[in-house]
């Protein structure tokens, strides 16, 4: 096994994606010291830690080294002046983070690389406000973290180019793919993509086109089926770019370019159906078990990486 680029991480935070990163660091052969605002939590997080790492260990592949270790932490002082490298997976409120890095004083006197999880904040913005520029880097895991096999690594307009280029070599000694954004824009790479489909989707229900039922069948036995093994750009060299251009002349005129949420999107939310944690959205989730819809996306996503691996796509 080649030598691990750091020696110790620090970990701030143990919701889903603190508590996946941990773990995944630790299966790597990392010491983690993990550290939480609320100490009740910190004392609860092992049982969810093991059982994180059974799961992995079952469902995905045994642990690259049994040399890692998790530390919790309660003193985030400590935590700052042992690590060469501090993520923070605290919640996506960025005066919340900015808070929390100007708090790391040892590791900024020390020139510490910092990474801030994110799907979508500004990394620019959180450097700034935070006298981190020169130290900062984003990391946007997607969710289910601990399958979602790659990273996008996001440069703010005054991150160090060999600083990515530590943070990509982190983001690979877990085994997972990082993926540079090189410029800082909202939404990154897979988000602006998502969201785009998203907003058309919504689009569809609003004008009664299809029911949402309908939509996400399409979505997930059309495209969505090609979609691991052939990105939309690819796609549209096989079906070549002059035909791109003849769908696109008459197609993009109609689609939704709303640049504010969506009416039908505003007049849910208003009316509390936000979904599972309402127990009403575009389904009815009393009537369906989320979980059973989790449990199902998971063994999707497993048995596609096993597929892709399989090709050597990975």
């Amino acid at each position: 096994m080649s030598e691990l680029p750091f020696k110790c991480i620090g970990v701030c935070g143990i919701g889903q994606m603190g508590a996946a990163a941990a773990v995944s660091y630790r299966r790597a052969g990392y010491r983690v010291l993990l550290w939480a605002r609320n100490p009740n939590k910190l004392a609860a997080v092992q049982q969810i830690l093991g059982e994180l790492d059974e799961w992995m260990t079952l469902h995905i592949s045994p642990a690259a080294s049994s040399g890692g270790l998790i530390e919790p932490v309660e003193n985030l002082t400590h935590l700052d002046e042992q690590a060469d490298l501090v993520m923070d997976c605290i919640a996506e409120q960025m005066d919340q983070k900015i808070a929390l890095i100007q708090r790391l004083k040892s590791s900024i006197a020390r020139n510490a690389l910092l990474i801030t999880t994110t799907s979508g904040l500004s990394i620019t913005q959180i450097g700034r406000h935070s006298g981190t520029e020169h130290l900062l880097a984003g990391a946007h895991f997607w969710n289910p973290p601990h399958l979602m096999p790659l990273v996008e690594v996001i440069r703010g307009e005054q991150t160090p180019p060999q600083l990515i280029d530590r943070a990509c070599a982190l983001i690979k000694s877990i085994g997972k793919i990082p993926v540079r954004v090189n410029r800082d824009v909202p939404g990154f790479i897979g988000n602006r993509l998502l969201h785009a489909m998203w907003r058309e989707a919504i689009n569809l229900v609003q004008r009664d086109i299809a029911s949402p039922q309908d939509i996400d069948l399409v979505a997930r036995l059309t495209f969505g089926l090609r979609i691991p093994a052939v990105g939309p750009l690819e796609n549209m060299d096989l079906i070549g770019l002059d035909l791109v251009k003849q769908i696109h002349d008459y197609l993009l005129a109609d689609l939704a370019d709303d640049h504010q949420p969506l009416e039908k999107n505003q007049q849910m939310v208003e009316q509390g159906e936000l979904g599972i944690k309402s127990g009403r959205g575009f389904y009815d989730w009393k009537a369906r078990d989320p979980q059973a819809l989790i449990e199902r996306r998971n063994r999707q996503i497993v048995h596609q990486l096993e597929y892709l691996k399989e090709l050597d796509a990975l």
